[in-house]
């Protein structure tokens, strides 16, 4: 199961791992492709990275239309030896109270990392279904006991870790409170003290949760019920010390005070730094070894308690599940849509590190059986890919945003002014249609408008339609209302055939000249959409008359800024999940993902209310306020998604089904239960 959230990875990562009947092999065809190609241009003098159309004539096999599938039949595919994987980056840690934390919470820690622990409840990869993972039937309704509200969870028997230890509602209650005393931040503050006060091991297979505010559906159902459980036998000699500590020195301490956050520092950083070596999984995989810089084995773990579970779609939104005796069921079931069954498939899975460039070439030459990457594969590595039969190509819709974003802890970028003036003159569909060749869509809401139900459609947008002339006219308005001056204003020349003259000397209210910025991107061979915008963005600022420079840097090593507080504005991006709750995990106040340091009391306001409405309709109404605050007072400036094209080695690999809501690399992190070994 995913969450779909990469800020939240491991809530919900019992991932899919499927079987399905093979399609007819298509005939080859020849047919005249538009692709495209990163070619460094000239732009008013400066180097530019853009991308080029070009039209080439290729043969290509079209993909394979799947037949309706009879229920009964046997599947086809099945167990292989090893699941050979191509990912971009390193490990950073193998310490998951570090990995799930703000600072290693990287894509591809939890794509190796992410199915080792258990949960509670969990989201389907393919229509998001809410089921159970390790718990036995759903969670009873929040009912109140005296201060609290309580909510019982049964927990499955049949739970193992890999070192043969049971899993227990023990692990889960001796986590949270771990979380909870610890004050842990990143991912673990979905056991959020705010409402939880503590979960109970009734006994080893009841757990009851007890929240002293109540929850709403953000909290309860989509947080604390998908948090992962750590290990209380493996980890517990080692952290329990550490909470000992914390409880015994923060006595009397404010929590507000330069004394309790040094001394939740201090403690944080000795537990993210405790050596896993030995820890055990109870999840379909187990960690094997890593080779640093080259490759991560995981075996698959032999006592997985959801080995070979049957999953069954209904057409009316029905869904079932059967694993060993534990069989849940909900909504329509009269019509089947899809069954499948759920793996792990291999023995074992090697991810190997390449370049993004090198990994396509891998598995063009049948290398490695699928790239897993964290936006997709560019249009100009799918037409490098098409004319090889081998390789079966997939487009789907990413769930998520690239964003820039302002670091409030420099005061010029904290004037809301400026950054409006900076949203005006980005012209959104110029970059993503000419520039970026419809590679890209643009996005203008925290909830991307392919997420319907909870998207707001009115919010405020500025420039608009606006032309280059209009929008370079309206920032200078907006700047000279809030008090900007310049020692030679931006200005519109029509001599040279219609283009800006870059202002010079920028001033802000207080009459003293706007600092240097510096903006981070990733490089172009880690993203070359990201990598071009940043120029373009460095461009569009520089013609205001703001000093900025665009440096394309290491991702990881941004993700270091970025913890450090070190940077000025930075262009990256989220996954996100179904309900936008994420908004508020990622820009109130005291998140540990508001790394920009946004703070509005109005937004803090909405966010808290979101998250104590339990009924989803009101909850949507928040949200949609939410999204208006967040468009005026741009802590991000949101800019694209993208379409994501993902290819596999058709001799090596298969799936049950193809159209995935953020792609099939989107659930990387639990791909390798997901892919079936073709045989």
């Amino acid at each position: 199961m995913s969450t779909k959230k990469w800020f939240v990875l491991a809530g919900f990562l019992v991932v899919l791992a499927l079987a399905f009947a093979a399609c007819a092999t298509p005939t080859p065809v020849e047919i005249i492709k538009t692709v495209i190609v990163t070619e460094e241009v000239m732009v008013e003098g400066t180097p530019v990275v853009k991308e080029v159309v070009k039209e080439v004539v290729i043969t290509a096999t079209p993909a394979p239309v799947e037949p309706t599938a009879d229920p009964n039949a046997p599947k086809e595919g099945g167990q292989g030896d090893v699941f050979r994987a191509a990912i971009l980056e390193d490990l950073t840690t193998l310490n998951y109270w570090s990995a799930y934390g703000p600072i290693n919470s990287s894509m591809w820690n939890y794509v190796v990392e992410g199915t080792y622990h258990p949960i509670a409840y969990g989201i389907g990869y393919h229509r998001w279904d809410y089921a159970p993972a390790i718990a036995d039937g759903m969670p009873t309704d929040l009912e109140q006991e005296g201060d609290f509200w309580v909510s019982t969870v049964k927990i499955r028997k049949d739970g193992m870790w890999s070192d043969g230890n049971p899993v227990t509602a023990h692990d889960w209650a001796w986590t949270a409170d771990v979380a909870l005393k610890l004050n842990l931040q990143g991912n673990w503050s979905g056991y959020d003290p705010n409402y939880l006060d503590h979960i109970e091991a009734v006994d080893d297979n009841t757990a009851k949760l007890y929240y002293h505010t109540k929850p709403g559906l953000a909290i309860h159902q989509y947080g604390v019920l998908g948090k992962p459980w750590m290990s209380k036998a493996f980890w517990g000699p080692m952290v329990d010390p550490l909470v000992e500590r914390m409880v015994t020195e923060s006595e009397g301490l404010d929590k507000e005070s330069d004394a309790y956050t040094a001394l939740v520092t201090e403690i944080t950083q000795q537990l993210e730094t405790l050596d896993a070596t030995g820890e055990p999984s109870a999840g379909a995989w187990v960690f094997g070894q890593w080779e640093a810089g080259a490759y991560i084995e995981n075996v698959r773990h032999e006592n997985y308690f959801d080995y070979m579970r049957q999953v069954t779609e209904y057409a009316n939104g029905g869904f079932k599940q059967v694993s060993g005796d534990y069989t849940y069921t909900s909504g329509d079931t009269s019509q089947v849509e899809l069954e499948y069954t759920e793996g792990p498939w291999f023995d074992k899975t090697i991810f190997s590190i390449y370049s993004s460039d090198a990994a396509v070439l891998a598995l063009d030459a049948g290398e490695v059986g699928f790239v897993i990457t964290p936006n997709g594969l560019s249009e100009g590595q799918v037409a490098q890919l098409e004319p090889n039969p081998n390789v079966s190509i997939v487009t789907n819709v990413a769930n998520g945003f690239r964003y820039l974003s302002f670091n409030f802890n420099r005061p010029a970028l904290a004037e809301k002014a400026l950054r409006q003036a900076i949203a005006c003159v980005v012209d959104k569909e110029f970059l993503t249609q000419s520039v970026l060749q419809g590679a890209a869509i643009p996005v203008n809401t925290i909830v991307p408008e392919s997420n319907a139900y909870w998207y707001n459609p009115e919010v405020p947008l500025f420039c608009e339609g606006m032309t280059t002339q209009e929008r370079m006219v309206e920032s200078v308005r907006i700047l000279k209302e809030a008090g900007y001056t310049w020692d030679t204003e931006p200005a519109w020349n029509d001599a040279r055939g219609g283009s800006v003259d870059y202002g010079v000397g920028l001033k802000g209210p207080d009459g003293q000249y706007i600092p240097e910025f510096t903006l981070l991107a990733p490089t172009a061979g880690y993203d070359p959409l990201r990598a071009t915008t940043g120029v373009y963005i460095e461009q569009w600022m520089q013609q205001l008359g703001m000093p900025v420079k665009a440096q394309l840097i290491n991702f990881n090593r941004i993700l270091e800024l970025r913890a450090s507080g070190d940077w000025d504005m930075y262009i990256l991006g989220w996954g996100l999940g179904v309900e936008p709750s994420y908004a508020c995990d990622f820009l109130q106040r005291d998140s540990g993902w508001n790394f920009g340091a946004y703070n509005s009391e109005e937004f803090e306001t909405l966010c808290n209310a979101y998250k104590a409405e339990t009924d989803r309709d009101k909850a949507r109404e928040i949200a949609m306020d939410f999204q208006e605050v967040l468009a005026e007072d741009l802590p991000y400036l949101y800019l694209f998604t993208t379409p994501l094209y993902d290819a596999w080695d058709n001799t090596q690999v298969m799936f049950p089904f193809t159209e995935v809501a953020d792609g099939i690399g989107g659930g990387a992190y639990g791909l390798q239960e997901y892919v079936l070994s073709v045989q």
